[in-house]
Parts: C-alpha cells; structure tokens; sequence
C-alpha cells in the first residue's frame, strides 16, 4: 500500500486527475437518533457490496465510531494537519477490512504554519483507495457541523418518530442545507411499523418542501429493534453478529440503493469538502 501510496503521491504533485469518492456526511439534529450506528452498519454493509470503504469520525471529542467498532486510534487527521503523519499511518482497519479515521479533536485549518498543500495531497490519496467515505457528524447543530454540512455534496439524515427530531432535522436543513447543491437523503429510525415510518416520512417531507423547498430522496426505515442496543453494547455490529436478522437484511438494502444511486451532480470527493471548509475558514 506504501508503494501504491507513493505512486499516487507522485500523480497528485504532477497534477494528474484521480478518481474522487463518494461521501457521505450522516447527520441527523440531535443526540441519541441511532447516527452512528447507523454509520457503522451502513459502511459494513457497502464494504459487503465489494466497495472499499471509510469511516471518518468528524464528531470532535467523541469517538463513538471506534466504540462500536472495537478499535483504537494512535493517530488522528490532526497528526496529518499538524505532526507530519502521512494519510496512510492514520488509517485504522476495522471489521471485514473497513477502514477508520478518528478527526483526533476541534482543529483549525487556517492555523499560521500548517501546510494545507501538504494536507489536500493526503486527503486526495484518501479519496482514491475510498469509493465511499461515511463521515458520521456530531450530535446538535454546533458550528462544527453546520460548516460541514454547508461544504458537503451529499447527506444522509437520520430522523425517529420523536417531535424533538423531526424539528431539529428540519432546522438543519433549514439553516444548514438550504440553497445548496446537494443530495438530501432521509432515513427514519426507530419506527414502530411500517405506517408509523410513512406517516413520520410523509409529515416531515411536506413541511420541508412546503416551506424550503428541499427535495428529499426517502432511504426508506429500520424499525426499533431490541439487538441493535445488544450489539452496541457488545461492539459488536448487527451487521456482523445478526446478518440474516430483519433490521441487518434491512440496512443492506438500504446500502444497495444507495449503491445504485446516481451520485451528486457536483461530487468532488473529500478533497473537495476540505477545500471548501477552508476557504470558508475551517471548522470554526
């Protein structure tokens, strides 16, 4: 992989074009929606479909990516930003060969000193070993998030039955996602059946074309499941510990239509979303 990455190296300084990933940003308002779960089982179940597969945990302060998955981070993209550490020493592997990056904290792009030349070139290999790179946001809709989903081309929202999510996923949209050119994706949790999953859906894409003016692509529903707070407790992905069961044969499917979606009209990968962010200066 050294060697490859080298290579690739070698491409990025000639200004050679390579291929950019498809990512994903999954956000969802508030805390306790099922997002990262829902991040994790989603990448399992690409890396399944045979797509090489990243994780990036961009909830600063939080690694909930490497709870679930069972994994440590010696190093972090803040070792890239800011301690030599290329891309390739950073990357962590997970289940079935997934790969996982921990953001390492609340960083600054705009730092005087930081070579952001440097930076991008590591974040354009990333993009070429990655067909798709799941980042999973933090909770509420801080600065943070907001400037990330602002530099996203595409999301994925995760909204429950509860009142609070469905309003905090409409702000979202609304002060986050508004006037953009970007795929809106909306996946309900925690339904209690498949009436309850359309009336929630239903509700919440007519207030939001209604009064934005956003078009949502529906991702579907998982129902509340009893396993999924098992396999979270365990480390254990009901991707893996449950493959056959109802909610994992259902994640699956939602992993094939996603596969099977065009992707953004404007996909510029994750050198692209780290561009923007730092011409918009950063993450504050």
């Amino acid at each position: 992989m050294m060697d490859q990455a080298e290579s690739l190296r070698r491409l990025v300084s000639q200004g050679k074009k390579i291929k950019k990933s498809r990512v994903i940003t999954v956000t969802g308002g508030k805390g306790g929606i099922g997002k990262t779960c829902i991040s994790v089982n989603l990448s399992l179940s690409l890396k399944k479909l045979g797509y090489n597969v990243t994780i990036i945990d961009a909830d600063l302060g939080f690694s909930n990516v490497e709870i679930e998955l069972g994994v440590t981070s010696k190093y972090t993209l803040l070792d890239v930003l800011y301690n030599n550490k290329t891309i390739t020493e950073v990357i962590n592997e997970g289940p079935l060969g997934i790969k996982y990056i921990s953001s390492g904290g609340d960083f600054n792009l705009i730092k005087e000193g930081v070579d952001l030349s440097l930076f991008l070139n590591n974040i354009k290999i990333l993009d070429y070993y990655s067909d798709f790179i799941i980042v999973d946001t933090g909770a509420g809709l801080n600065e943070v998030v907001h400037n990330f989903l602002k530099a996203a081309d595409e999301v994925l929202i995760i909204v429950t039955p509860e009142p609070t999510s469905i309003m905090d996923a409409y702000t979202l949209i609304k002060y986050s996602l508004m006037g953009e050119n970007k795929k809106i994706n909306v996946l309900i949790n925690k339904a209690k059946s498949f009436e309850d999953y359309k009336k929630v859906y239903n509700r919440f894409e007519k207030v939001v074309q209604n009064y934005l003016g956003v078009f949502l692509i529906d991702l579907g529903y998982l129902e509340e499941d009893e396993k999924m707070m098992e396999c979270i407790i365990e480390q254990n992905p009901i991707i893996l510990k449950y493959g056959n069961s109802k909610t994992a044969r259902r994640i699956m499917h939602i992993a094939s239509q996603i596969a099977n979606q065009p992707p953004p009209k404007e996909n510029n990968g994750l050198w692209g979303i780290f561009s923007r962010l730092i011409n918009r200066g950063g993450f504050k």
